[in-house]
């Protein structure tokens, strides 16, 4: 132990004579798994996905979304973005840059009348790239890619848009699920199931009931379906942040 003590001044002593002054090396994005990455000095997880649905079908024109970023073998059907990265991965992912999770919102009904407690955790920004003629695009908001039925209104400025938080999902150990999003797919919500990785401040059941479908993909905006994408989650900075 002495010697390494020793050593170590040794080094930095001979760096400094040689008039050469060591500059700090840029720390590049780390790959933690198979299409997952992150930067820990830019305070950003990165990870890679599909379009998932056809929002340029004239037989179907609408294509309702309860979801942003699902998992495979879930809710595709009305999501933007399927990944095959784990949820519970991006979850310590998002953990490794210094974020903190809190907890999903959840609608709940009381005396028939639903209940509604809002997502808490870190605020984030959700942005998207998009592979195209080679090339990835310089990333916008994922939100942007979301608009009203009636193509009045576009979810980014829509006055009851907040943002989206780092809510961490749940478990329930009771039946051997150490972590729920991992069976469900909900990585990125925008109804409330509850169970969400990430999710809206904005508390909408996924229940036609309780809320009447709004929100559909824009098709001016929505990639064509399996259009490469790359889905980057980021400390947001200011409210409204994400870039439009």
């Amino acid at each position: 132990m002495t010697r390494l003590r020793l050593v170590v001044p040794l080094f930095v002593a001979c760096v400094a004579c040689t008039g050469c002054a060591a500059q700090p090396v840029p720390e590049r994005p780390i790959e933690l798994a198979p299409g997952l990455r992150i930067d820990r000095a830019a305070r950003t997880v990165e990870f890679d996905g599909l379009v998932p649905i056809d929002a340029h079908n004239d037989e179907t024109p609408d294509v309702f979304l309860e979801l942003l970023v699902t998992g495979p073998d879930s809710r595709e059907h009305e999501s933007l973005v399927v990944t095959h990265v784990r949820p519970s991965l991006i979850h310590a992912a998002l953990l490794s840059v210094g974020l903190e999770p809190g907890k999903p919102g959840r609608v709940a009904w009381d005396m028939g009348t639903a209940v509604r407690t809002p997502a808490t955790g870190a605020p984030v920004d959700v942005l998207v790239s998009v592979l195209q003629e080679g090339e990835w695009t310089f990333p916008v908001a994922l939100v942007s890619w979301v608009i009203s039925q009636d193509r009045r209104t576009r979810l980014i400025d829509a006055k009851a848009w907040t943002g989206v938080v780092f809510a961490g999902s749940v478990s329930d150990l009771d039946r051997g699920v150490p972590y729920v999003a991992d069976a469900t797919g909900t990585i990125i919500g925008l109804a409330t199931f509850g169970t969400e990785v990430i999710a809206p401040r904005l508390t909408l059941s996924h229940e036609a009931r309780v809320d009447a479908p709004v929100w559909v993909a824009d098709r001016a905006r929505t990639p064509l379906v399996n259009t490469p994408v790359r889905v980057i989650v980021r400390q947001a900075t200011l409210p409204g942040s994400e870039a439009q």
